[in-house]
């Protein structure tokens, strides 16, 4: 994630904010250019960027916004849509009548725009069902029938047909983490689930039809394996032995569709994680001679081998620092040969997919 600044003030923003604590100046994010920016009411009643341009662009504010205070993302003064980039990507929300389902939604909105950053900087296609109803990206966050979360009644958190649904539990914290200790995994968070989920779609729209299906299958291997018999399979009988030794999490062990969405997952942690240490100054060493790594944009790198060099000491001193602070390992996860091959691959389909796209915004 990249750093921001109020541009009036010059007070550290984060991404999730719409207005600067400083001088309080109203801030919204554009999407097209991956800039959080200082805004001004005109008498028109639009918005514009605070800006020496006196034709700069103008803008709304999204619908989810205006209702619920629930997104800072900014919809183009001529738009006919209501709602913004991320927020039109939404196929169904849960009933907002409930008052205590507001904030868990919030929370869901605030992964769903963090992985939606990931992708335009990557330069993925993302387009919504409504323009595109048979490869589309659409959303759905439902709650379970059941009043209280319980499983038996669960709404399954998954991909189907370019729909990434989520489970509204997923955004109560306490609630995750008894379903994480249930499943006895290391690592589960509202962010993690919606970048697993989105690897799916995009094996569908990159891979399932095209030419490197075949090295897809030497890596991770056969997806046509019965899919429901081998989840039933890992949640019985737990992941296959010696897991650690070929995959990157116990779960990418289930299936090769999960492997790969798993590892898919994991690269956009990693060029995320080393854009937001690059952006707030962390500087990077090589741990024995302690010399110093060049800058990275890490979201354009060459190679994987650029980003696993700077990965590995950075998660060696992040797990440091949460040991230190009496926590468990902020990266919990161990990067095997086998795994880091399919790290490749996925860095190589996400450069391809990007360079094969006129559309591609090439500004970083």
């Amino acid at each position: 994630m990249k750093s921001f600044n109020c541009q009036l003030c010059g007070q550290p923003v984060y991404f999730e904010n719409d207005q600067c604590l400083s001088c309080g100046s109203t801030l919204g994010y554009l999407s097209d250019e991956h800039n959080l920016v200082a805004l001004q009411r005109q008498t028109d009643g639009l918005l514009y960027p605070v800006s020496n341009n006196p034709r700069a662009a103008c803008y709304r504010i999204c619908q989810n916004a205006a209702a619920w205070q629930a997104c800072n993302w900014l919809v183009p003064a001529d738009s006919p849509n209501a709602y913004c980039r991320s927020c039109s990507l939404n196929e169904m929300v849960p009933d907002l009548t409930v008052t205590a389902n507001i904030p868990l939604w919030v929370k869901l909105e605030a992964g769903k725009r963090r992985l939606l950053y990931s992708l335009l900087r990557l330069g993925l296609p993302v387009v919504s069902k409504t323009t595109n109803p048979k490869s589309g990206l659409g959303f759905r966050f439902l709650k379970d029938p059941a009043a209280s979360f319980r499983e038996s009644k669960q709404v399954l958190t998954g991909h189907s047909k370019g729909v990434i649904t989520i489970n509204l539990a997923e955004a109560d914290d306490a609630e995750r983490e008894r379903r994480r200790l249930d499943l006895n995994e290391v690592y589960r968070t509202v962010l993690g689930h919606f970048r697993h989920e989105s690897g799916h779609h995009y094996w569908q729209q990159l891979i399932a039809n095209s030419p490197d299906l075949n090295e897809f299958r030497a890596l991770f291997g056969d997806e046509q394996v019965d899919y429901d018999k081998a989840i039933s399979r890992h949640y019985s009988q737990g992941p296959q032995p010696g897991w650690k030794a070929q995959y990157i999490s116990a779960y990418a062990s289930a299936h090769p569709l999960e492997d790969w969405a798993e590892s898919w997952a994991h690269f956009i942690t990693i060029v995320d994680s080393l854009e937001t240490a690059t952006e707030s100054g962390v500087v990077i060493t090589r741990n024995l001679s302690k010399q110093l790594f060049a800058p990275l944009d890490s979201y354009w790198a060459s190679t994987f081998d650029e980003l696993l060099e700077q990965w590995l000491p950075l998660t060696y001193a992040m797990n440091s620092i949460n040991r230190s602070s009496g926590y468990s390992d902020l990266y919990p996860f161990v990067l095997s040969r086998p795994a880091i091959n399919k790290l490749r691959f996925v860095q190589k389909i996400v450069r391809n997919a990007r360079f094969q796209s006129p559309a591609v915004d090439q500004r970083r």
